[in-house]
């Protein structure tokens, strides 16, 4: 079980297995689409440039520099997108949170409608 601190204001509220759980989705979603381009595509330029006469020949050591080269590219775009995809700091209702948590929130300051917490990478 993962718990993340809930934050207003700087000050911390208490620890949610819900806002964990939502911040292990979102990581894992931006993590795939950081990996995507370069497994989906390199395969797709490799086997076109490789119908070509000049890179028939190609040696194996050259062709993983190729590939390495491709992905390496496809990372240096991916990586921003999938980092800006989520922002960092995420809000989640005080009433999505288990009723332990929502209980002590709402007694220090039963005004609070929404608390924000670190989604982490």
């Amino acid at each position: 079980k993962q718990w993340y601190q809930r934050r207003v204001r700087g000050n911390k509220l208490g620890q949610s297995i819900t806002a964990a759980k939502r911040s292990i989705i979102a990581t894992t979603f931006s993590r795939i689409c950081i990996a995507a381009p370069g497994m989906l595509m390199t395969p797709v330029i490799m086997e076109q440039l490789e119908k070509r006469p000049a890179f028939k020949n190609m040696s194996k050591l050259k062709s993983c520099l190729l590939q390495t080269a491709l992905v390496g590219s496809f990372l240096l775009a991916a990586v921003p997108f999938g980092c800006a995809l989520f922002a960092q700091t995420q809000s989640i209702a005080v009433d999505d949170l288990e009723d332990d948590l929502k209980r002590s929130i709402l007694e220090k300051d039963s005004s609070l409608k929404i608390v924000y917490y670190n989604k982490g990478l």
